[in-house]
């Protein structure tokens, strides 16, 4: 299944996503990715930064990020992050991934337009109790 190309449910096992190809992030050495749903403007796929690398410091003119760390270590707005770890960069932040120092990082990422709908931690916390 194209998992990028779809408007219904599905589920991707991990095995289904290890198949899934691996993308480099434009030239940046050391960080690649796989992207398992995207839209014409949003996306979300599971990114790494090798230790040693970073990602290089940026800024989205529209778009938003989250991003939940799913095993290593690396610096994420400036603070040490690791396993569990979640973070928001909201449209015009400078961000970045810096796992130059450590064994590096896998994130899962969704890469949002301001046309996707997004809850505060409060609203999202309210709906949690109401599902």
């Amino acid at each position: 299944m194209d998992s990028t190309a779809t408007s219904q449910a599905f589920v991707l096992t991990a095995e289904a996503i290890s198949r899934l190809r691996v993308e480099a992030l434009g030239s940046i050495v050391g960080v690649k990715h796989r992207v398992v749903w995207r839209t014409d403007r949003s996306m979300a796929g599971v990114m790494t930064v090798e230790g040693g690398h970073r990602l290089g410091t940026h800024r989205h003119r529209a778009n938003q990020h989250h991003m939940w760390v799913l095993h290593g270590h690396a610096r994420i707005l400036g603070v040490e992050v690791g396993p569990g770890s979640y973070a928001y960069v909201p449209s015009g932040a400078d961000h970045d991934i810096d796992a130059s120092e450590t064994e590096g990082c896998t994130v899962l990422y969704l890469y949002l337009s301001p046309d996707e709908e997004t809850a505060t931690p409060e609203e999202a916390a309210g709906d949690a109790a109401h599902a």
